[in-house]
C-alpha cells in the first residue's frame, strides 16, 4: 500500500486498556454494502461473519434493512444474539430502490420519508461505520461519513473500509483528487473481523477525550460523546417502537375530554412533551394547537404522521412560548422529567405564555425526590429521570408562578399519577 489510512499510533503515549464495556463511546457500528450480492457469496460470507463478530464484543448492528450486504450484517449478528436495528426508506417514486427486504428481521426498526434522511437515520444509529463493497448508493453512504470524520475530526465516528479491494480506490482518490492527510488519516482499512474490531478498540482509545462531553442540536448525532439527557437519549431510542405500540391509541382520554371541556374554542392550545403526537392530533379536531416535543425522533414521528399541526422539537426549559398566547396548555407526562432546578422557571413560563383565565392541565408522578429509573423494552435499556410531585408542591409552585390550584386528582395505573388542573389569575 502506498498510502497511509492505516490507525497511526498514538504518539509520546502508550495504548491503555481497552475501554470498559458500562464506559464505551462506540456501542453500534452501522454496516454499509450492495444489496444485489447474495447468499453463499464470499462477500456476504466475510460481512455475515464480521457482524457476528462484532456482536459477540457486544456491539449492536446498523443497517439499511435490505438483501445482501444489509440482510448478511443482520444475520450474523442475529446468529449469536446480537442486538440489531434497520434503518428503513419506503419510496413511492424511486422505482429502482430495492426497498424493504422482509428476510431481514430485526429487534428493532424505523422508516424515514426519504432517501437522504434515512441516510442521516444510518450515520446517526451509528458510532462507527464499517463500508463494504457496493454501488452508487453505498458510494453516496461512503462520501457522507467520509465528509463527516474529517469536519468533525478529534471525536468523529471511524470510518472502516472492509475489504483489499479498497486500496486501490484510495490510492486513486490520492492521486486524482485533493484529499489532505486528515482526510486520508480519519480512514481505517480491515481485511478481517479481528482488524475491525482491533481498530474501534484502537480508535476508542484516541478519542477517550470525548467521554463526558456534551453535545446537542442537530450536530450531536455526527460526533462520539455523552447524551446531552438521559431522557432525550431514551425517548430517542424507543420513539418508533412506542408509536407502533400506541399508534391510534389516547391513554387519557377522559383527561383529555375534561380539558377540552374547560378551555373554549377558538383558542391556542399547547401540548407540552406531545410525544408522536396522539394527544395533540386529538386537541386539533377542536382547536389551533402546537407540539413541543424535546425527542427529535418522536417530533419526526408527529410530523410524518400529522403534517397539518405545528410540532416544535425543544426544549421546553429553554425554548420561548411567548407571552398571553394560549387558552390551554396540555402537560401530560412531561413537568416530571424536569430536574428541580429549572421547576420554578418552567412553572413561570407556563403562566405567561397562558392568557388570563387560561388552564394548565398537568399530569405526573406523585412521590418524593428525583430518581433515573431504568426499564428494557425491546432489547433496549431505558434510563429516565423522574422529579416526583407531591400534592402541596404543586400548590406552592402555582402560587409563586400566579395560578390558582382548581383542582387535584389522582389516579393509580403502573404508578402514582397527579392529575392537577391550574388557571392562571
Amino acid at each position: 500500500m502506498h498510502y497511509n489510512y492505516k490507525l497511526p499510533e498514538a504518539t509520546n503515549e502508550k495504548h491503555s486498556e481497552p475501554v470498559k464495556d458500562d464506559k464505551r463511546l462506540i456501542k453500534t457500528v452501522t454496516f454499509f454494502g450492495d444489496s444485489a450480492i447474495p447468499e453463499g457469496d464470499p462477500i456476504y460470507e466475510s460481512v455475515w461473519s464480521a457482524a457476528q463478530f462484532l456482536a459477540k464484543n457486544d456491539y449492536a448492528i446498523v443497517n439499511g434493512g435490505g438483501p445482501g450486504i444489509m440482510k448478511a450484517a443482520t444475520d450474523g449478528a442475529e446468529s449469536v444474539d446480537g442486538k440489531t436495528v434497520a434503518i428503513y426508506w419506503q419510496p413511492k417514486l424511486a422505482s429502482f430502490f430495492e426497498g424493504k427486504n422482509l428476510a431481514n428481521v430485526t429487534d428493532e426498526s424505523e422508516t424515514f420519508s426519504n432517501y437522504l434522511i434515512r441516510t442521516l437515520g444510518l450515520i446517526e444509529y451509528g458510532d462507527a461505520y464499517v463500508v463494504c463493497k457496493g454501488g452508487t448508493g453505498t458510494i453516496s453512504e461512503f462520501g457522507m461519513v467520509w465528509a463527516l470524520a474529517k469536519l468533525y475530526y478529534g471525536c468523529h465516528k471511524p470510518v472502516i473500509l472492509y475489504g483489499e479491494f479498497w486500496d486501490e480506490i484510495i490510492e486513486s482518490f490520492q492521486k486524482n483528487m485533493y484529499i489532505d492527510e486528515i482526510e486520508a488519516g480519519v480512514l481505517y482499512q480491515a481485511n478481517t473481523p479481528e482488524q475491525i474490531l482491533e481498530l474501534l478498540q484502537k480508535h476508542e482509545q484516541k478519542i477517550a477525550h470525548c467521554n463526558g462531553r456534551k453535545f446537542n442540536g442537530d450536530e450531536a448525532g455526527f460526533v462520539l460523546g455523552s447524551e446531552t439527557k438521559t431522557t432525550v437519549s431514551s425517548y430517542n431510542a424507543e420513539a418508533s417502537s412506542y408509536h407502533a405500540q400506541h399508534a391510534g391509541r389516547l391513554v387519557a382520554q377522559d383527561q383529555l375530554d375534561h380539558f377540552m371541556q374547560l378551555v373554549h374554542p377558538p383558542a391556542k392550545v399547547l401540548d407540552v412533551g406531545s410525544g408522536a403526537g396522539h394527544d395533540t392530533a386529538y386537541l386539533s379536531s377542536k382547536y389551533s394547537v402546537t407540539g413541543v416535543e424535546i425527542s427529535e425522533k418522536f417530533a419526526q414521528i408527529a410530523r410524518f404522521e400529522h403534517p397539518e399541526i405545528e410540532f416544535i422539537n425543544a426544549d421546553i426549559t429553554t425554548h420561548d412560548l411567548g407571552t398571553n398566547v394560549y387558552k390551554g396548555i396540555w402537560a401530560r407526562n412531561s413537568l416530571h422529567h424536569i430536574p428541580e432546578r429549572d421547576m420554578d422557571k418552567v412553572f413561570s413560563k407556563l403562566s405567561n405564555a397562558l392568557v388570563e383565565g387560561g388552564y394548565l392541565y398537568m399530569i405526573v408522578r406523585e412521590g418524593e425526590g428525583e430518581h433515573i429509573e431504568t426499564d428494557v423494552k425491546n432489547y433496549l435499556k431505558i434510563e429516565k429521570f423522574y422529579h416526583l410531585f407531591s400534592e402541596q408542591e404543586i400548590r406552592n409552585r402555582a402560587e409563586l408562578a400566579g395560578m390558582n390550584v382548581i383542582s387535584i386528582e389522582r389516579n393509580q395505573r403502573s404508578h402514582k399519577w397527579i392529575i392537577a388542573v391550574l388557571q392562571k389569575k
